[in-house]
């Protein structure tokens, strides 16, 4: 798992999600699986599930979107409630892509959210601000967040 896809899940964990990575779907006749959810994030108390794909790719946003709509956002509601065991209420599919600040709208249609990585940095670490670690450290679990709390805080 990298380090993105580790931040994502840390993100949603912390939120009270249940969260499973790198989820191998698809089985091939001949062995091997077809695809890989990076994040998978299930939150019990209201049924919202959210599928993250994450990449630092350095692809035109015509090669993402041929790659995100042909092999990571392909699944059903139905095997989405197979691979969590239970039937979401609401399903998100979330792509954090990209390295630029300038926010894309609506760019793949409008069941899937774009978010630019300094975007998705950015929210994590309006929240992080608020948390100051003498106050509410995160917890060891989440190495990430708690990093990012103790450079905001202790950051010059």
């Amino acid at each position: 798992m990298n380090f993105l896809e580790s931040l994502a899940s840390e993100w949603y964990a912390i939120q009270g999600y249940f969260v499973r990575t790198n989820i191998k779907a698809n089985r091939r006749p001949n062995g091997g699986y077809n695809n890989e959810i990076d994040v998978l994030a299930f939150l019990p108390a209201t049924g919202k599930l959210v599928h993250l794909e994450t990449s630092w790719d350095a692809l035109t946003w015509e090669k993402r979107e041929q790659r995100y709509l042909d092999k990571k956002f392909v699944f059903s509601a139905e095997q989405y409630s197979e691979i969590v065991g239970a039937t979401p209420a609401s399903i998100q599919k979330r792509a954090i892509i990209g390295t630029s600040k300038s926010q894309p709208k609506e760019i793949w249609g409008t069941d899937i959210e774009v978010t630019t990585v300094p975007n998705f940095v950015a929210e994590i670490a309006a929240e992080m601000k608020q948390r100051h670690p003498m106050r509410d450290v995160i917890p060891e679990t989440y190495p990430c967040l708690r990093s990012f709390q103790f450079a905001l805080a202790y950051g010059s």
